[in-house]
């Protein structure tokens, strides 16, 4: 009797706790329905990105924090004091201190500049301290760019040689940025001329000059040719087209599109391998006019060969934290369309297999190594291309016509020709004279059946006739 007494009891219980979860789940589920908060325009390093490469070597300033990020490091103190005395360099006066932190420490502005980064990112610092921290940061940065990039370096004691060339690289990592919005106010304040200043400061990072080689005739002639690229143009640093930060600056001068292909599959397959391979059907690789990693074109030349642009690239030892850092902000980016520094990456690493195929683009003005040996650069783009995965609409077109040329079979047999006898001088020497001997007895025959009669062949006649020869 008890054991039947209990069980209702029990059971009632189970449909309790059923129900309660079942409650539980909708509410969790109805609640996720909401709008996502939105995307922080200066966020953290991605875990994937922070977990395949070196955080400590790519991702973390080396001697100057730049925003809440990295604020207050021990490591970084060295330079952390000499942001003070940049400031007052910079804005001379008192009256102008406190006009520019009466503008960036008005409530409003603080709660505009806060969301910016990553929610409670920003929540150690009070609105006192983090104002404190855009002043000083962003001048430091102006300070910076107009009196020892722009400038001279001698002309600044405080700041040695090797922490001159780190804090340049500093301002581009994605994690030590402020929004460009507070820089715009310093500019703004003492009415410098911030285009002239920045468009070195931005051009000349990832994009090389873009060198141009004369033809044979060129130089011959001694015709001059511009050996830069196309004149850079205006940053858009004001307005509606005003950047995020320095980093979203970089991204967006060298990856303008100036073209878009038409309707282009997505899903066409390329199969064509390195550098090298193209070259054997007749591919050659130049470097682009526009400094762009957005511009890839192929355009065919005469009989079998073809030409493709790529933008021009500089190898050092800034390079990978650069590009490291960009592809992190293409990650962290609401628009796919914008990966391009991603696909250009996929795009090089499928071209390069060996240093091989890296000595056949340095000599081809598209890539400028300053950083060693043909075998580092091979391992540098090796090592970021792993587990990227570009725009897959990006350089569609003019990778549609290099398969298509890559797969033509007149192609290929030229491509066979090439390789079985050019590349042996004995070998082509074996064909050159076959072919010489094949001419030279084909006109041969043809004089013998087709030459008209002569004189001579008259006269054999007779004689035959005669002296019945």
């Amino acid at each position: 009797m008890s054991v039947q007494a209990q069980t209702p009891r029990n059971i009632e219980v189970t449909n309790g706790d059923q129900l309660e979860d079942e409650r539980w789940v909708i509410e969790s589920i109805t609640n996720a329905n909401a709008a996502p908060p939105p995307t922080a325009r200066i966020p953290l390093v991605p875990r994937m990105v922070r977990a395949a490469h070196d955080y400590e070597k790519h991702f973390f300033p080396k001697v100057v924090s730049i925003g809440p990020h990295h604020f207050g490091n021990y490591n970084l103190e060295l330079v952390e004091q000499l942001k003070p005395v940049f400031t007052m360099k910079l804005l001379s006066e008192k009256e102008t201190l406190r006009s520019l932190y009466k503008k960036l420490g008005d409530p409003e502005m603080v709660k505009q500049l806060r969301s910016f980064y990553e929610e409670n990112s920003t929540t150690m610092l009070s609105n006192k301290e983090f104002t404190k921290m855009m002043m000083q940061d962003s001048c430091f940065i102006l300070y910076y760019i107009q009196y020892i990039f722009c400038g001279k370096p001698e002309d600044c004691p405080e700041l040695k040689s090797h922490q001159v060339v780190f804090v340049h690289q500093d301002f581009f990592l994605l994690e030590n940025q402020i929004p460009f919005k507070v820089l715009n106010e310093v500019i703004n304040l003492l009415k410098i001329d911030s285009s002239n200043k920045f468009k070195p400061f931005i051009y000349e990072n990832i994009l090389s000059s873009g060198k141009l080689k004369r033809t044979w005739l060129e130089s011959i002639l001694r015709i001059q040719k511009n050996q830069t690229c196309r004149e850079e143009p205006d940053l858009e640093l004001t307005g509606h087209n005003e950047p995020d930060h320095i980093l979203h600056l970089l991204h967006r001068t060298i990856t303008k599109v100036e073209f878009r292909g038409g309707n282009l599959q997505s899903s066409y397959r390329c199969t064509f391998r390195n550098v090298n391979e193209l070259a054997n059907v007749g591919v050659h690789f130049k470097p682009s006019n526009t400094k762009s990693l957005a511009h890839v074109k192929f355009s065919k030349r005469r009989w079998w060969s073809a030409n493709v642009e790529l933008p021009p690239i500089t190898v050092d030892d800034s390079t990978k934290p650069m590009l490291l850092n960009l592809i992190a902000y293409e990650m962290c980016s609401c628009d796919a369309s914008d990966a391009w520094v991603t696909s250009y990456i996929c795009l090089l690493d499928s071209l390069i297999d060996n240093p091989e195929d890296v000595k056949a683009l340095r000599k081809a003005g598209i890539l400028e190594n300053s950083l060693g040996g043909d075998n580092e650069v091979t391992k540098l783009f090796n090592e970021i291309g792993t587990d990227l995965v570009p725009n897959s609409f990006a350089y569609m077109e003019a990778k549609m016509n290099i398969q298509k040329h890559y797969d033509s079979r007149k192609n290929t047999l030229i491509s066979e020709l090439m390789h079985e006898y050019v590349k042996s001088p004995w070998a082509f020497l074996a064909l050159l004279g076959g072919l010489i001997a094949l001419f030279l007895s084909a006109v041969q025959t043809w004089f013998s059946i087709w030459s008209p009669d002569s004189k001579c062949d008259e006269l054999c006649q007779i004689l035959k006739k005669t002296h019945h020869l």
